[in-house]
């Protein structure tokens, strides 16, 4: 059977399809799989922190089923503080390279009226 066309998306098809990420997307997801054992250690620091959040959870009926929440609850704790920390790391830089901003105590000399 022969295709009524080529196969190749056509521009709405590739705008909504295709996705190129920035240069601060691929900083930061470059940021985050360097520094992913951060994430992995704070899976033990979270434990408190996921524990509370399940806490009040109601339908829960076994013991399997809350660990698996507390699990979960660490796990997103601990991705939201990587992204935070990745944030952080890298858009000072990116704005002053992209844009021309410095960290409010981080101001650059400028020349003094003479």
């Amino acid at each position: 059977m022969q295709r009524d066309s080529d196969g190749m998306p056509n521009e709405l098809q590739r705008a909504l399809l295709e996705y190129t990420p920035t240069d601060l997307e691929e900083s930061l997801i470059a940021w985050t799989r360097e520094h992913w054992n951060m994430a992995a250690r704070a899976m033990v620091y979270n434990k408190p922190e996921g524990d509370n959040m399940v806490a009040g959870v109601s339908g829960v009926r076994s013991d399997e089923g809350k660990l698996v929440m507390q699990v979960a609850a660490r796990v997103a704790v601990s991705e939201r503080e990587l992204t935070c920390r990745a944030i952080a790391a890298i858009l000072p830089a990116w704005l002053e390279a992209n844009y021309g901003l410095t960290p409010g105590g981080q101001k650059k000399d400028k020349k003094k009226d003479k």
